[in-house]
């Protein structure tokens, strides 16, 4: 028998005395003091969760990453729990990139003429960005404009295909 089974065996064994006496109380009435009424509640809401708990406990399996291997049957570096955390990322060193691309370029009149043609070139994709926008707006409108006259000719949209309304 395992630690969990055990764990969950007492914690049921915990809730039949406590759940009896506290449901034996509350049915036949006989605490009159406030301090008794507070000791049944407990009674009962403790038993319950013991129950609860201990059904819990005993009917699932440990879903954990290795909480149950000691330090001694590990290597240093192997353990389960390490795996899932450091997993290797492959990391690019920028700054060598950058310092490339500084070499690269020999003089200061060469750089300037490659940030003006960057610059160029952005502004050349923001413009085109902007009429694929229009032109996805127009798209919308004009989709929109059709369906509506479609509809107007008796036709019902059934999200797969259009279907003549029938009346």
């Amino acid at each position: 028998m395992n630690k969990r089974r055990k764990q969950a065996i007492i914690l049921l064994a915990l809730s039949v005395p406590m759940m009896w006496w506290g449901f034996n109380q509350f049915i036949y009435g006989s605490g009159h003091s406030t301090l008794q009424a507070i000791f049944v509640s407990f009674s009962c809401t403790g038993g319950v969760s013991c129950l609860i708990g201990g059904i819990y406990i005993f009917f699932t399996k440990t879903k954990g990453r290795g909480e149950d291997l000691l330090a001694s049957q590990t290597k240093v570096g192997i353990s389960p729990i390490q795996k899932t955390i450091n997993k290797p990322s492959k990391k690019v060193n920028e700054m060598a990139e950058a310092k490339d691309n500084v070499d690269s370029i020999k003089t200061l009149d060469e750089y300037n003429e490659k940030m003006k043609k960057l610059f160029k070139r952005e502004d050349e994709l923001k413009t085109r960005k902007k009429e694929v926008t229009k032109l996805d707006k127009e798209i919308d409108n004009e989709t929109t404009e059709v369906q509506d006259e479609i509809r107007a000719n008796n036709w019902i949209d059934k999200g797969n295909g259009w279907e003549i309304q029938k009346k």
